[in-house]
Formats: C-alpha cells, sequence, structure tokens
C-alpha cells in the first residue's frame, strides 16, 4: 500500500433514511473512489446504526470482500444492546477488515459519558482497536447533539489512553470544536476527521494551525455530504504536500492500522 493513497475515513453505505441520497450501494460508493481517486474508505452501513449485531456485521464483511479489501469497516456499539454488540464484535475480532468500534450517542440516546459504554472502551483496549464517535457541539435545533459533546468523552479518554479515539466532524461548530482541538492538544490518543457539514473558510488551514497535523483525518460522511466537497478543501489548502498526505491517509492507515498486515 502506497503511503500516498487516498483514505475517506468516515463512509455509510445504504440509504440513510432520513432522506433519499442517491449512488449509497457499496459498489456505486466504490466507483465514486474510482472517479476521485480514493484507494479505500472506513465506515459502516446505516442499517448496523439502528440494528447492530452479528447479522450486520457479516454482511459488512462481505462488502469488504466484495469490494476487494477497499471497504474497511466498524463494528456498531449500541449501549441500549451491550450484551449483544459484544457477542458480535468477539466474533468478529480476527475478521478481514474489521478496524473498529463506532458509537453515536446522539443517536442511540444515551450520553457519552455514561457507564454503559464502559464495556465498549474496554473491548476496544484489549484488542488494540481504536473508536470512532459522533460529537457535535450543542445545537439548538437538533436537541440529541449535547449527548455528544467532546468533552464528555474525556473521562474513558483518560482511563483508556491506549484507545484511539477519533471524534467525528471534529466536534462538530462552535464550543465542540474547541474543545476537540482542545482535547486533541491533551491527549496523544484523540484524533480529530472533518466529515459532515463542516464548511468554514480555510477549515483545514485553521485545524493544521491548531492541532498538530498527524491528529487529522480526511472523512465526507458519504453520503451525508459529497466527498468531493472535503476532498477539495484539502487538496486546495495552503499547506505542504506533506501535510495533505497526511491527512488525506497516512493519518488513517496508522490510526485504524490499514495496510499493517492486520487487515
Amino acid at each position: 500500500m502506497s503511503d500516498a493513497a487516498i483514505i475517506d475515513a468516515h463512509v455509510h453505505v445504504g440509504q440513510p433514511g432520513l432522506f433519499f441520497a442517491p449512488e449509497t450501494e457499496p459498489r456505486e460508493l466504490v466507483a465514486t473512489m474510482d472517479r476521485l481517486g480514493i484507494a479505500y474508505a472506513v465506515g459502516t452501513d446505516h442499517k448496523s446504526l439502528y440494528e447492530p449485531g452479528g447479522e450486520r456485521l457479516a454482511r459488512l464483511r462481505d462488502v469488504f470482500e466484495q469490494s476487494e479489501g477497499r471497504l474497511h469497516y466498524l463494528g456498531v456499539f449500541d449501549p441500549r444492546r451491550s450484551a449483544e454488540c459484544t457477542s458480535a464484535l468477539e466474533h468478529a475480532r480476527d475478521w478481514p477488515g474489521f478496524v473498529g468500534l463506532k458509537i453515536h450517542p446522539s443517536l442511540h440516546r444515551v450520553p457519552a459519558d455514561d457507564t454503559a459504554y464502559e464495556q465498549a472502551w474496554r473491548y476496544a483496549a484489549e484488542h488494540d482497536l481504536p473508536i470512532l464517535t459522533h460529537s457535535w457541539s450543542v445545537s439548538d435545533y437538533n436537541a440529541v447533539q449535547y449527548l455528544s459533546t467532546p468533552e464528555r468523552f474525556e473521562g474513558w479518554v483518560r482511563r483508556f489512553p491506549g484507545v484511539r479515539l477519533v471524534l467525528g466532524h471534529a466536534g462538530g461548530r462552535g464550543a465542540g470544536r474547541s474543545d476537540a482541538v482542545r482535547m486533541a492538544n491533551e491527549y496523544a490518543n484523540v484524533f480529530l476527521d472533518f466529515a459532515g457539514d463542516i464548511f468554514c473558510y480555510r477549515l483545514i488551514e485553521t485545524l493544521v494551525e491548531s492541532v498538530p497535523v498527524d491528529k487529522i483525518l480526511f472523512g465526507s460522511d458519504h453520503p451525508w455530504s459529497d466527498p468531493r466537497a472535503h476532498l477539495s478543501q484539502v487538496l486546495l489548502a495552503e499547506i505542504g504536500v506533506s501535510a495533505k498526505t497526511k491527512i488525506l491517509g497516512r493519518n488513517a492507515m496508522r490510526v485504524y492500522r490499514i495496510g499493517t498486515g492486520r487487515c
């Protein structure tokens, strides 16, 4: 695997459910990746967020194999179904393409600092797996976002310093972004991806100025956002080629252990 390979480190496949999105099937995502020069992707399917378990993980393994090793996948941990999710994760831990856990406190309506997540953190620590989480700022139009504000993860980050935590969406906007940046600077195991509808002026330049470039991962949140929007943010950013290479793929290789022989 080339060190310059581009990895979209935050994708979904399948229909979101809240709206219709085109080209959401795995083969369609791969075709989009081919057009854009994206070598690999990391994510899960939307259905797993609502119905996690062994059946969905087996389906994602099939997707990985059908994509010829390009669509790596995460196992969803829903704290309301802890035993079922843990059993599925244990079964899948040595499967090809399985590279980490996904949690979504806002969707599952369980705050990120709730003790119900302890099993996920312990599992990740025991098996050297990262956790990708939804993170956002307090929102006056989407009240459940308060369940996923970055500082809620801080206790876990301290307790499990060996677990690599990726704050998806880099904490969102405003205070959420500020806390995410602070945590990425304070803790060696905290990383940021900028997937989603975050289109701030000079976003990439600002992130590179605010945190070590080794902490920033390219992600699109496909199909919620078009990968071209996020890819162009990096390619057109006024930063060095080395920084772009790290953000577009090398950092994801390290965080998710892609290309190390594990997958």
